[in-house]
């Protein structure tokens, strides 16, 4: 094999399109594409190579024919331009436009406009709640590029981090199709859900049976209908399933079966890959396919934040928060993601999970609205929906940015984080401080804001400590049922209600040990005193499969309509996942769970796993979730799943709260023993102190070494002492 003669290839497409100069154009497009793949970043979804070129020429060839009075010169750049730029990241677009300037000096084509597809695209976009951002490289500009470039391939990759918008480009994009006239339907799947034979099909080696896979290329279309049918795979991308695609990709169009069957792309169906990154696909495949880069530094967080101040229907309520959120929100997130301080940079504060701007955003809404609603429900029948006095509704927001921006944030001795943010968020606000269980709005708290909830209903702060319940032992005296009120409890619970209860996903993250599953159990085990519901509890493994977790959410559910499943009616199934972290990855980082939960949280359904292959529409379904932070043997969990919930780091108890944890526990158990024991004894404080000590000392003297890489203590550690206590009996 030899290295093609790209612009003498050039030429000859170029003369066979009708150009008369070819031989000029040729060197400046191979020029182009060399400087290109020298000087802009190296990203795994670029490609310059033969079928990049091919594509561009096609491209040029049509404007040449469609614009028969246009300049060459002009017709090539703007090919070029239109063909590359979709798929650049953000900060290689104006080095490429540079390039194209210096070898195109002096001509100057803007983005041509098609006035029926952007005037129904604005408007889909303005009729959805959205912003229409019409400026270069935002989402009617994406829309529109996603469009031509579909109009030279018949596979394309829509490339992108969570929170930029490829989900909505791809439904506008359908939706204004079919106001145009042509009918587009988007057949969605996640390919790493399911299994490679499910998704193709198997053919039975010892019976030769064959079994249809979910993947359906060839649906007949009537003759007399025009219509679009796209397939979105929307899921990662890897060299196992995406490898048997390659002939269905390029000009082939063809896809061979195991059985020996090959079924041909039918001409109304194309392929799209709605992806976070290619790192795992070939160079062929990348080649076969258009690409469309949707960069989130274009989208931002603001178009979310306008169109959910527009979605509040109480009257004057979106002008009363809007100023808060450029008060306390810009800023506050621009130090957590960003690490800016004003115009200073500072540290950029340790996250247990990371989260996008637009992940904490989403989150401070989300609770905003959880708590307004219930404002708005404990003032009345007339008044419901009322703006709260601008200094109740400040305080509320305040108390909302800190669980929602600052929730992720760490507090451990080598990483302060909440009390950097305490700080930061006092700073900004200005407010005089007072030390008391229970502050008045338009004051703050001098301790730290996490130590305290603001109740909208009386408008004041009150601290958590002062709504923590006395214990109650469990029935049955299991130590593993014992859940001893604190001021963490209280919190979690809190925050699980209000979250779960307004109906959006929650997530706990916080290490060994921390209460996270026995505060999630003993609130779902209560559950009916909130709401009529039922749960089912799901532990993952590194063994964990997607098979498992589909069959344990369609043994809790039932038939309501043809393709309609959830629980009984009038109930709400809480799905509770212990160790969301812990299953394997797969050698391209993709855990098959998580794969299946996304698709179960964000599309509300899955596909059927039996010969039916259809899609199954889950209705009051609910997850919530809980995890340790990523290390060890938990994997980094995808950030689109995470994008999903809301996610609350669960910090490790201070001594005070461990202390009065364990002293409760032994002091219950001491009061049934013989006086002898309770007079050596007492309530046990002393001895609470001396196992508390010793385990400070022996976490901190006794550090896992590669020699001891099992000195691993936590609180679990501390628990099994007490367990053991809790055996004594009167007798022995």
């Amino acid at each position: 094999m030899v290295v093609p003669d790209m612009e003498q290839i050039c030429e000859i497409m170029l003369f066979s399109e009708g150009f008369d100069t070819a031989k000029a154009l040729a060197k400046k497009m191979t020029v182009l594409y060399k400087l290109a793949a020298e000087q802009l970043s190296k990203q795994h979804h670029y490609d310059f190579g033969l079928r990049a070129l091919k594509s561009v020429l096609v491209m040029a060839g049509a404007l040449k024919r469609g614009s028969p009075g246009m300049s060459e010169q002009l017709v090539l750049m703007r090919a070029l331009r239109d063909m590359n730029l979709p798929k650049f990241v953000y900060d290689d677009v104006p080095l490429f436009l540079g390039l194209v300037e210096d070898l195109f000096p002096g001509l100057d084509c803007p983005r041509v406009r098609y006035p029926r597809l952007n005037d129904e695209v604005e408007a889909e976009l303005a009729a959805a709640g959205y912003q229409v951002l019409t400026a270069p490289g935002n989402q009617v500009d994406k829309v529109v590029q996603l469009y031509e470039v579909m109009l030279t391939r018949h596979t394309t990759m829509v490339v992108g981090q969570t929170g930029g918008g490829k989900s909505v480009i791809l439904q506008a994009l359908a939706r204004a199709q079919g106001r145009l006239g042509r009918k587009t339907t988007l057949s969605v799947l996640n390919p790493k859900a399911i299994s490679v034979s499910e998704l193709y099909g198997v053919l039975d080696k010892d019976t030769r049976d064959w079994t249809d896979g979910l993947l359906e290329l060839n649906k007949p279309l009537p003759p007399e209908r025009d219509e679009a049918r796209y397939i979105v795979f929307d899921g990662d991308v890897d060299a196992v399933w995406v490898e048997n695609m390659n002939s269905v990709m390029d000009d082939n169009k063809l896809l061979t079966l195991p059985n020996g069957e090959r079924i041909r792309l039918a001409p109304h169906v194309k392929l799209l890959f709605e992806v976070a990154d290619l790192q795992y696909a070939s160079p062929a495949t990348i080649s076969r396919c258009g690409m469309v880069f949707v960069d989130s530094r274009n989208l931002g967080w603001r178009p979310f934040l306008w169109r959910w101040l527009n979605g509040r229907t109480a009257p004057g309520e979106a002008d009363a928060l809007r100023p808060l959120f450029e008060k306390y929100a810009a800023p506050g997130i621009d130090w957590v993601v960003e690490g800016l301080d004003g115009g200073d940079v500072v540290k950029r504060p340790a996250q247990s999970v990371p989260l996008t701007g637009l992940n904490l955003l989403a989150q401070l809404c989300g609770l905003l609205d959880a708590t307004l609603g219930g404002a708005g429900a404990g003032e009345g029948a007339e008044g419901g929906g009322k703006v709260l006095d601008p200094q109740v509704l400040e305080g509320l927001f305040i108390f909302c940015c800190v669980w929602s921006i600052g929730a992720c944030l760490v507090q451990r001795p080598e990483a302060k984080e909440r009390e950097r943010f305490d700080a930061f968020i006092c700073s900004i606000a200005a407010m005089g401080t007072i030390d008391s269980d229970r502050v008045s709005p338009g004051q703050l708290p001098s301790r730290s804001l996490y130590e305290y909830c603001f109740d909208a209903k009386d408008g004041c702060w009150r601290s958590w400590k002062s709504q923590v319940g006395p214990y109650v032992p469990p029935a049955d005296g299991a130590f593993s049922k014992i859940l001893v009120p604190t001021v963490d409890t209280v919190r979690s619970t809190w925050l699980l209600k209000t979250v779960a209860g307004a109906g959006r996903p929650c997530l706990f993250v916080g290490d060994s040990g921390t209460a996270k599953s026995v505060t999630i159990s003993a609130f779902l085990a209560g559950l009916d005193q909130f709401w009529p519901a039922t749960s089912r509890t799901l532990g993952f493994s590194s063994r964990t499969s997607s098979t498992d977790v589909q069959r344990a959410i369609e043994d809790c559910v039932e038939k309501r309509t043809k393709d309609t499943y959830g629980p009984p009616v009038g109930k709400r199934l809480v799905l509770f996942i212990d160790d969301l972290n812990m299953p394997r990855v797969d050698a391209y980082g993709t855990q098959q769970p998580i794969a299946l939960l996304r698709q179960v949280v964000e599309r509300r359904g899955m596909y059927d796993r039996g010969k039916e292959l259809g899609w199954k529409n889950l209705k009051d379904v609910q997850v919530v979730g809980a995890m340790g932070p990523p290390g060890g043997a938990r994997n980094s969990v995808d950030p689109r799943f995470i994008s999903l919930f809301s996610v609350f780091e669960i910090a490790t108890p201070s001594n005070d709260n461990l202390r009065a944890i364990y002293q409760t526990i032994l002091a219950g158990h001491l009061a049934r023993m013989p006086d002898a024991v309770r007079e050596g004894l007492g309530d046990g404080g002393g001895l609470t102190d001396a196992t508390l000590e010793l385990f400070s000392h022996v976490v901190e003297r006794l550090p896992p070494t590669p020699s001891r890489f099992h000195y691993v203590f936590n609180l679990r550690d501390l628990s099994r002492v007490y367990e053991g206590l809790l055996r004594a009996t009167p007798a022995k």
